[in-house]
């Protein structure tokens, strides 16, 4: 038994493993289940804090208090240290995380009956591709909330890499393959030669667009402009009209930024957005929601409606009467492909660059390992595809291969 953790802290879900015996065992986080929701719930009536199912539960139970997802996001951004007072404490995302780490820890340790001292901690290839001191920042904030949470030594291994580690041992030697993660918040590709029973890494790359962002998209393009995106303002000086403000709407349809929406003042500015409004029905559903608290609804609507898109129905009649009766929006396929198509393209860009760096040939590629759980929406499929069409395309376990890695990294510790 190895005192080191392997934990895949992911923006939609996380995992826990470690080696035993030369097996990876996966940690039940939750009754039945190796992965938990990477959410928590501030529980105002109880004075509690909840994770994973009972926090998403919470939200659509409508209970009092305040809900947060997609915490990964935040890492090496600004609102890290914005405090909010929560529970009668002035809290921030450090302790948040931290909170969410402390459960991963101590339900681990329960379930081997030892301490986990150290971990092997995933991280994407890039938190921040475009801004390298934001990017050492987030691996830094996610360092300091392993540490409060109660790890002494944390070492990082890139996602795509642990999970090439866990999928691709069997693979024949000289086997050059390509894993592709495609997860909450990152899409992160990998590539690799086998040299069974170990491999070797070639390269890494990766991207900051993932799952979340194809509900962001979803949400803005076809929810927000029945709540006014895109609706006329009456000028007062001078004369006419004018669109609403965008911004509004873009965090209102953002998993990470919703919770900050629900304060006075952002209230007060959708109520001028109603009161200049030229059409005051449609604003009043954008103050309604801010009132009520309805963002994260909005956000878990949007993401139902991924799956839906994903499973090839022509149509998809989205049900808003959360909102307000009988409200619903319908989408075609063709709409969908139009909100989506940009992140295809940029996976499939990212795909190249990453050949590219390696002077590796798209015909020296021979397979292709799809982990992450936005990994088989058929954009992410046809990206593929389109950039080696004629690979062979191997599933991984979506939720578990990362895990698997870094337990195994772990047990090499």
């Amino acid at each position: 038994m190895t005192n080191w953790l392997g934990v895949d802290f992911g923006t939609s879900n996380s995992a826990a493993a470690y080696m035993a015996d030369g097996q990876v065992v996966h940690v039940e986080l939750e009754p039945g289940q190796d992965t938990i929701p990477t959410s928590v719930f501030f529980d105002f009536d109880e004075q509690q804090i909840l994770s994973g199912t009972p926090a998403n539960q919470a939200l659509l139970d409508g209970l009092d208090g305040r809900y947060m997802r997609a915490l990964k996001s935040v890492l090496g951004t600004p609102l890290m240290a914005e405090k909010r007072m929560l529970l009668g404490r002035r809290t921030d995302f450090f302790d948040v995380i931290t909170e969410f780490l402390k459960q991963v820890k101590t339900r681990a340790e329960a379930s081997a009956g030892v301490s986990f001292n150290h971990v092997v901690a995933g991280r994407p290839v890039y938190f921040h591709k475009r801004d390298g001191e934001r990017d050492r920042r987030a691996e830094d904030d996610l360092k300091a909330c392993y540490l409060k949470a109660g790890f002494s030594n944390i070492a990082f291994m890139f996602e795509p890499e642990a999970a090439a580690v866990a999928s691709a041992k069997d693979a024949p030697k000289g086997t050059v393959g390509l894993v592709v993660d495609i997860g909450g918040g990152t899409s992160d590709f990998t590539l690799f030669r086998s040299k069974a029973p170990h491999i070797e890494i070639i390269s890494s790359n990766g991207l900051r667009v993932g799952g979340t962002d194809f509900d962001r998209q979803i949400s803005y393009d076809h929810f927000m402009p029945l709540l006014g995106r895109g609706h006329m303002l009456k000028r007062r000086l001078p004369d006419g009209i004018t669109p609403a403000p965008a911004h509004i709407f873009a965090e209102l349809a953002t998993w990470e930024k919703v919770p900050f929406l629900y304060d006075p003042k952002t209230i007060q500015f959708a109520e001028r957005l109603l009161r200049d409004a030229v059409d005051p029905a449609i604003f009043s559903r954008l103050v309604r929601v801010l009132h009520m608290r309805l963002g994260h609804d909005l956000a878990f609507l949007a993401e139902e409606t991924k799956f839906s898109y994903n499973q090839g129905l022509e149509q998809s009649v989205v049900d808003l009467s959360v909102i307000e009766p009988d409200l619903t929006t319908q989408l075609s396929i063709d709409s969908f492909d139009a909100s989506l198509a940009k992140f295809g393209a940029q996976i499939a860009e990212a795909i190249l660059e990453t050949l590219e760096n390696s002077n590796v040939d798209v015909t020296d590629v021979e397979r292709v390992i799809t982990v992450g759980g936005s990994s088989s929406m058929t954009i992410v499929i046809d990206a593929i595809q389109n950039c080696l069409p004629n690979i062979q395309i191997q599933q991984g376990d979506v939720f578990t291969s990362i895990v698997d890695g870094l337990a195994i990294a772990s047990g090499e510790r």
